[in-house]
């Protein structure tokens, strides 16, 4: 047997490889593939400009003290033109502000806690083609990789900030379509199992729309009973329960017909069918961040003669409400030496990607 004294101190001089890790902001997209919008021009197209964009750290899923090594972007893949890049005289900013997305003032200096840190530039930084079906983009994602690393270290109530001054592009300074995909909220919905038969057919088809605070909750029903009084029941917090049979309460009903809510503390809303078995119910969701992430199960109950017990009911489903993606943009076209003040989008997120290790 060989001896492997000669290779410790080999071992130990070897240089360890470290992880790296991705994060993406607003974090619930890490389940969304493609947002609904798309970003023209914000935040490395607007020409030559300051753009500045506040991320809130409820979103920021980076643990303290991580290095932060790049910044990314995806194209909008809902999209089949090509955006053509161009080459950018880019500086890249970092560090904290404490201000939210909501106080974020239009003077961008003001913004910063003490001195931003210059991660990259000013240096030429070439912007890839987007949806060039002859260079694609691995996974439709581009990132600046940082020249100086930015250890991610918010004092509390702090939030990150990136600043991309641009002193001019390769197309004389104006601004150019780039086409980014772009955030919205993100409201999941989960239908559970098929409600039960009834005497015109059916089963009747509960349908739940995602939302958000401020917005409506929406919910329709399809090829239930014709002219049928009915009821939506909701259970307000809570998500879908495994069904569970509904006989000791409605005596004689098939066992095919489920609950599928919490049955304790509900909410319930009439209705009664149109000649199609259609039926919709609608109210707005008060505009509070205590209603984001907040789970609205619902099923509907019909009155049908004929069926057993007199009763039917249908599928149930659950939605969980979404929140504007908690950030601002500040933004203004012009040397970004000489504009203080800028246009504030409030809500507006380019989808974005954060390496660290």
């Amino acid at each position: 047997m060989k001896s492997t004294t000669t290779l410790l101190p080999f071992l130990f001089l070897a240089p360890l490889a470290v992880a790296q890790t991705t994060s993406i902001f607003p974090d619930e997209y890490v389940a969304v593939a493609e947002g609904p919008l798309n970003s023209p021009n914000y935040p490395l197209a607007y020409g030559t400009s300051r753009v500045m964009c506040l991320y809130d750290r409820t979103d920021l899923q980076i643990p303290l003290g991580h290095t932060i090594t790049r910044l990314g972007f995806r194209q909008d893949a809902t999209l089949t033109t090509m955006d053509a890049g161009r080459s950018l005289q880019l500086e890249v900013r970092m560090g904290y502000s404490a201000n939210t997305p909501t106080s974020m003032v239009t003077t961008f200096d003001t913004n910063w806690v003490g001195t931003p840190t210059t991660v990259f530039g000013p240096a030429v930084f070439a912007l890839p083609n987007l949806r060039d079906s002859a260079n694609p983009l691995p996974n439709g994602q581009f990132f600046v990789n940082l020249t100086t690393p930015f250890v991610y270290s918010p004092a509390a109530g702090q939030n990150l900030v990136v600043e991309y001054r641009v002193f001019g592009t390769s197309g004389g300074g104006a601004q150019f379509n780039y086409r980014l995909d772009r955030a919205d909220y993100y409201s999941p919905v989960t239908n559970g199992p098929a409600g039960c038969q009834h005497t015109s057919g059916g089963p009747a088809v509960l349908t739940l729309a995602g939302t958000r605070p401020g917005a409506y909750f929406s919910a329709d029903i399809a090829s239930g009973p014709a002219n049928s009084p009915t009821v939506l029941v909701m259970s307000l917090g809570n998500g879908l329960v495994a069904p569970y049979a509904l006989s000791p309460v409605f005596v004689g009903i098939s066992p095919t017909c489920t609950g599928q809510i919490n049955p304790i503390g509900f909410a319930t809303l009439d209705a009664t069918t149109g000649g199609s078995g259609y039926a919709s119910w609608a109210f707005v969701i008060p505009n509070n961040p205590v209603f984001a992430d907040f789970r609205i199960s619902a099923q509907a109950l019909f009155l049908d003669f004929f069926s057993p017990g007199g009763i039917v009911v249908s599928n149930g489903a659950e939605v969980l409400t979404g929140a504007s993606p908690r950030t601002a943009v500040v933004a203004a076209q012009g040397a970004p030496t000489v504009v203080t003040t800028g246009s504030k989008s409030n809500n507006y997120c380019p989808v974005a990607f954060f390496t660290h290790q």
